[in-house]
């Protein structure tokens, strides 16, 4: 049941931001501990955490499609993870065409 109010616990820092699967009982979240966790709002399971950011994850959104979603870290790193394996497909890293402009974000979207 997704009705009630939970408390996922397990973030050892602040939680800057969360996103909802369609499903709409997949919830992923960033957080200032360099990490995002995966949870079943449903029942309140953790069921995965994503490591490699080296400092505060500061955005996080799904895909479309549910099984992979994007993260923007305060370390100016912008990361694509599989949902499901836990695997950092890609990552993309230093300045864009702009000059002096890092990639840190602090708002991401997937285009439909």
């Amino acid at each position: 049941d997704t009705s009630e109010c939970r408390e996922l616990v397990g973030h050892e820092s602040a939680v800057y931001s969360i996103a909802y699967s369609q499903d709409g009982i997949t919830l992923v979240s960033a957080s200032a501990d360099h990490t995002c966790r995966l949870w079943n709002v449903a029942n309140g399971t953790e069921l995965r955490i994503f490591r490699g950011a080296t400092n505060a994850i500061g955005c996080v959104v799904f895909s479309p499609d549910g099984h992979t979603f994007a993260t923007s870290g305060y370390d100016n790193i912008n990361r694509i993870w599989h949902g499901f394996s836990g695997s950092c497909l890609k990552e993309f890293r230093g300045n864009s065409v702009a000059e002096d402009h890092t990639f840190g974000a602090r708002s991401l979207a997937y285009s439909p």
